[in-house]
């Protein structure tokens, strides 16, 4: 299935090479138009949050009035500019992916445009009087220019060089660090944010169909630790790609993959995928008299640490587990199957899915009795 890009559901993480993790496609020189600058910005805007600044005459203002809990922002120097950028979720190393920009003009708060990058492994980076976002397959370096904020440079990953010294100097860069709004933030004037509200309980919560109890444990971990990271949704589903089940003499497992989860909303008979991540790494599960349990998980790292950190992770399987990671068909034809199933285990009318800004994808029929046993 061919992907367009940039939905927060595509989310990944990258090395040098780039070859990474995303869920996304390889990128040559005929599609590139579909990572216009255009398409990027708007990209951007549909993801970061909506506000009204109406009223504030100062960047405090904005944050003290505007608001919500669990927003964050920070300061930044682009350019020329003092920048205030506002985003919409924080994640636990105060980073984030996304973020609406603020300038001043003419002495008052002004929206100059929004940044957005791919994924939690890709974190909003601060340098050079620039910001960077980054996918799987290209690099975007952020300026403001006439008020505005444009892409200065950006590449793809078909130009092999020119994406490598770019993402060199993102890495070189510092990760933002936002502050997060606590409760205790004056939000008497809000209204005007964009709401975030609990999803109503109109889906059961995802439990895994297959035989294997161990799985049931890995399928649970990922829900429990890594969707929580995101916005609910109507429905968390995992998309394991395992490399390998290394079974230790004393019934103890080490299950090495990339742990995806996808976050749904449903519309009539479709998922939409609203966010999701990949994590890839080491699974530590351990065999005890009532079954297993996932006691921990060794994580690969972010940018510059992708390469080294996956090389001590997966050891002997590291090319097995950068195999997998390039065969983005395979990927999404478990995914679509693990959603068909669920869907048949609960009966219910659902006939596809969607990411955004993309066609929805017609899912295949259940083979619960026979899927699960290869995943491994």
């Amino acid at each position: 299935m061919k992907k367009k890009f940039l939905t927060v559901c595509m989310i990944a993480m990258m090395s040098v090479s780039l070859m990474a993790c995303s869920g996304s496609e390889k990128v040559s020189a005929k599609d590139n138009e579909e990572y216009s600058d255009e398409f990027i910005l708007e990209a951007a805007k549909d993801t970061s949050p909506a506000i009204d600044i109406s009223g504030c005459d100062t960047f405090t203002q904005i944050i003290d009035k505007k608001l919500t809990p669990g927003m964050g922002y920070a300061n930044v120097k682009i350019g020329d500019e003092d920048a205030l950028l506002v985003c919409s979720n924080v994640y636990d190393d105060m980073s984030a992916i996304d973020a609406t920009v603020f300038i001043y003009k003419d002495g008052a708060p002004y929206e100059a445009g929004s940044i957005c990058s791919a994924g939690t492994a890709y974190p909003l980076v601060e340098g050079n009087g620039a910001v960077y976002s980054a996918s799987n397959h290209w690099v975007c370096k952020y300026t403001i220019e006439n008020g505005s904020v444009i892409i200065a440079e950006k590449v793809a990953s078909d130009e092999d060089i020119s994406v490598q010294m770019l993402y060199k100097e993102m890495t070189d860069g510092e990760t933002i660090h936002f502050d997060v709004i606590k409760e205790s933030a004056d939000i008497s004037d809000n209204s005007d944010v964009t709401a975030q509200t609990e999803p109503e309980d109109v889906l059961p919560a995802y439990e895994y169909p297959g035989p294997e109890q161990f799985y049931s444990e890995v399928y649970g971990y990922i829900i429990d630790e890594f969707s929580k990271g995101y916005e609910p949704a109507d429905v968390s589903i995992p998309s394991p790609i395992i490399v390998k089940e290394d079974v230790l003499d004393n019934g103890d497992i080490n299950l090495y993959g990339d742990f995806w989860v996808y976050n749904y909303n449903l519309n009539g008979d479709t998922l939409e995928c609203a966010s999701g991540g990949s994590y890839p790494g080491c699974m530590h599960i351990k065999k005890g008299d009532n079954g297993y349990e996932v006691v921990s998980f060794d994580m690969v790292g972010n940018g510059s640490e992708f390469e080294p950190s996956a090389k001590k992770i997966f050891g002997d399987y590291y090319e097995d587990f950068m195999k997998a990671e390039a065969d983005e068909e395979a990927r999404e034809k478990d995914r679509a199957q693990i959603i068909a199933n669920f869907v048949a285990a609960n009966d219910l009318d659902i006939s596809q899915y969607k990411d955004f800004g993309w066609d929805p994808v017609t899912l295949p029929k259940e083979n619960i009795d026979s899927f699960y046993s290869i995943l491994d």
